[in-house]
Order: structure tokens, then C-alpha cells, then sequence
């Protein structure tokens, strides 16, 4: 079922090459490939030379724009590599900032220990050097003071709060 025959002779590089085209359901088939009509055509060294031309410059212009691109990616892996350094950076120093600060709370806890003890030494001295006997003697017969009566003494009922509400005024004894 041939519908059309053709044949064809290329010549390149001194071999002539035969081929012979069958077109069977509308399909092209050229001796077991299948290449398009056009793949024997016969180009001038000029259209070869201009194919080559634009086939180099196709490859340089990608070249470029990969070198650009690399040049960007390049960039950005700078500017990443700087912001990562930065915080790296501000990061260490954070740390050696809290580290002074827990030596320097360490030190103001060991002083109050110390003021503390040293307080409570003082204190200690203080009310142990303190005679009652004499303090009452002094306030008796250098300053006049005596005892309370009986009926200077008032008794207040004891409240729940830390405070107390006078009601009326005192007499004054």
C-alpha cells in the first residue's frame, strides 16, 4: 500500500547517500528513522557557517548568564555568610554579658553575706553590752520617771488587723 515513492541522492565528504521516503497513513518514514522531509536537504556552507555562528553565540549569551547568575548567588551567599557572622557575633557577646552579670550578682550575694554577719555581730555586741538595771536606775532618779498606777493602765482588745482605730481620745494623766 504505497501511496508515493521518492527518492533522493545527498552527496557530503565525497559519499553519496540514497534514500527513499514512503509515506504510509499519513506518516513519513525514511529507511528505519524517523527523520523529517527536510533532513536531506542540502545546506550552504554559509547557512552551516551562520548555524555555528548563532549556535556560539546562543552558548556564550548562556554562559553569561549563568556567570551572572553565579555572580548573584555569589552576592547572596556573601551578604548570608555576613548576617550569619553579625549574629554569631552579637550572639557571643550576649553570652559573655550574662556570664559578667551572674560573677557580678555572685559578688554582691557574697557582700550582703557579709554585711549581714557583720550586722548581726554589731547586734549581737549591742544588746549584749546593754544592762536593764542600769538603764531603770537612770530613768528613775536622773530623769524622774517612775512606774504606772493602776489606773493609768488601759487595756485595748486585741484585733485581727496590724492596726488599731481609736474611737475617742485618751485622758491625758
Amino acid at each position: 500500500m504505497i501511496k508515493a515513492t521518492q527518492r533522493s541522492a545527498r552527496k557530503g565528504h565525497g559519499n553519496v547517500i540514497y534514500s527513499e521516503s514512503f509515506l504510509r497513513d499519513g506518516q513519513t518514514y525514511i529507511n528505519g528513522s524517523a527523520a523529517p522531509d527536510d533532513f536531506w536537504k542540502e545546506s550552504s556552507q554559509e547557512e552551516v557557517h551562520r548555524s555555528n555562528r548563532d549556535v556560539r553565540l546562543a552558548a556564550r549569551r548562556s554562559r553569561e548568564q549563568v556567570m551572572h547568575m553565579n555572580r548573584r548567588y555569589a552576592l547572596f551567599l556573601a551578604l548570608l555568610v555576613a548576617a550569619m557572622t553579625l549574629s554569631l557575633i552579637g550572639y557571643i557577646k550576649l553570652m559573655s554579658d550574662i556570664s559578667a552579670t551572674n560573677k557580678q550578682i555572685a559578688s554582691f550575694e557574697s557582700q550582703l553575706t557579709e554585711l549581714r554577719s557583720n550586722n548581726n555581730e554589731v547586734y549581737n555586741e549591742l544588746t549584749g553590752n546593754v544592762n536593764l538595771e542600769e538603764i531603770r536606775k537612770i530613768a528613775i532618779d536622773e530623769f524622774g520617771m517612775k512606774y504606772a498606777d493602776q489606773d493609768q493602765i488601759v487595756v485595748y482588745s486585741e484585733t485581727k488587723g496590724d492596726s488599731v482605730h481609736q474611737i475617742s481620745d485618751l485622758d491625758r494623766y
